[in-house]
């Protein structure tokens, strides 16, 4: 007599379980394995603490230009950058304290686009991150209405021991106006706290999505790529 042995319900459970969990930790490991090969440098193939004479040189010898600067009171500039070469990409701005790169944030938009130009921007951005830093963190999601005005935020940041990144989408409206916004903040890692400092400091470097909600003007396919070394 042949002799079947059938797996129980249970047993299928298990094993679907197991699997479920084996393709998780999978997950996991290569997004850790994303953030661990992919370090957060500034774009257009910077690197942070660059001086802000070799940084002027670079973007004087390309398409960019510098049309503001302004001073920082800890010494350094900011520096306003058009013309810079990327599709949709409106201006950037150079965060220089001490006259190195500590942060670049790259601001998108146009008049004629829709919210679904907006929504696919931020999403293509989104996506491209989490490929190769794994998820981020939601820093920012509300929506509330001052002195008659509309405003809604929603923010990612992405941060390893390289520095970290944020993409943070923002729009105000009133019944006359209309104002929208995708940026993409790069920021050089800080420094370890002394354990005993001399005495009080403060820092020169805008802390994370400091300058997404003050930013006027940001920058329709196609959407752009985040920006290679």
């Amino acid at each position: 007599m042949e002799i079947t042995h059938r797996k129980s319900p249970g047993n299928r459970v298990r094993h679907a379980a197991s699997r479920a969990v084996l393709g998780a930790l999978l997950i996991a490991s290569l997004a850790s394995r994303a953030c661990a090969e992919c370090p957060m440098r500034p774009p257009f193939g910077l690197e942070w603490d660059k001086p802000a004479i070799e940084l002027e040189e670079a973007l004087l010898g390309g398409s960019g230009r510098i049309v503001e600067r302004k001073r920082l009171a800890g010494g350094g500039e900011t520096w306003q950058v058009e013309g810079l070469p990327q599709p949709a990409l409106q201006r950037a701005v150079f965060h220089l304290p001490k006259h190195k790169l500590a942060a670049v944030e790259l601001q998108y938009g146009k008049e004629d686009w829709t919210p679904e130009n907006y929504d696919a921007l931020m999403q293509t951005v989104k996506t491209q991150l989490e490929a190769k830093h794994g998820p981020g963190v939601l820093i920012a999601r509300k929506q509330e209405t001052e002195r008659g005005l509309l405003q809604t935020l929603l923010g990612y940041r992405w941060k390893t021991a390289s520095g970290s990144i944020e993409l943070v989408y923002f729009a105000a409206q009133n019944p006359n106006n209309l104002y929208r916004a995708v940026s993409v903040h790069y920021i050089a890692p800080m420094p370890e706290p002394s354990p005993n400092p001399p005495g009080p400091q403060s820092s020169t470097v805008p802390s994370p999505g400091q300058t997404s909600v003050a930013s006027k003007d940001l920058a329709q396919p196609p959407l752009p790529p985040l920006p290679e070394k």
